[in-house]
């Protein structure tokens, strides 16, 4: 089976942030703190920092989310307006969902051999992602972290996920955009990982390389016909 990673592999999870969070900072820029860089970026900071700490444990999935929106505004917030506010900028968030260009003729091209999905987060919110952009069909198995019981980089998620599909870890590919957290990570729980660096950064890692995913496409289909 070949998992794939979902946001910023399959969809642009980062460029419907970004389009998102600049619209919810133009309607309420006289009640948020002062930006010291563009919205998206402030986010991101903002986001990367709680999502630390929902990964150690610290705060829950839904804590998480009310830290991230707090911490814009310049007054407290109740937990009940932090839930409100954070549901308006998801759902703003949710109309700018989008997969890249290169999904869909990837999945076309890998037709026959079974797909799957391993992403970090609440199954149905992963799921609803591959639903409205028109993606869950190609996909036979979603595991997140929410049912596994360990997200990523935990080598647990990846052991589950081979579980879930039959066969030993290393008779599975993966594919992600973060060469720790997927690529590296998969490749240490034994999988065949490889990288999707679409942005050519700089990083040395331990697994295959690509920069598309029909170039993936194509890596996973001449190994088939190798091994047919």
């Amino acid at each position: 089976m070949i998992f794939f990673d979902l946001d910023n592999t399959l969809l642009d999870h980062d460029g419907a942030e970004k389009d998102a969070i600049c619209d919810f900072v133009a309607k309420y820029h006289s009640q948020l703190i002062e930006l010291e860089h563009a919205p998206d970026v402030a986010w991101r900071e903002i986001t990367d920092k709680h999502r630390e700490r929902w990964r150690q444990g610290e705060l829950d999935f839904i804590g998480q989310r009310r830290a991230r929106i707090s911490e814009l505004f310049s007054r407290p917030l109740t937990t009940q307006q932090a839930d409100a506010l954070f549901s308006e900028f998801f759902a703003i968030y949710q109309s700018y969902w989008r997969p890249y260009s290169d999904v869909i003729p990837a999945l076309e091209k890998l037709k026959g051999i079974p797909l799957a999905v391993i992403s970090n987060g609440f199954t149905s919110q992963q799921v609803a992602k591959l639903t409205e952009t028109g993606l869950r069909p190609y996909f036979q198995l979603i595991v997140s972290s929410e049912e596994a019981g360990y997200a990523k980089p935990s080598p647990e998620i990846f052991h589950y996920a081979a579980g879930m599909a039959g066969g030993d870890a290393n008779s599975h590919w993966f594919i992600g955009n973060h060469p720790e957290r997927d690529a590296i990570a998969a490749h240490r729980a034994g999988m065949r990982s490889v990288w999707l660096n679409r942005d050519n950064t700089v990083f040395s890692t331990e697994t295959r390389v690509v920069k598309s995913l029909t170039g993936f496409a194509d890596l996973v289909c001449e190994s088939y016909k190798m091994t047919a």
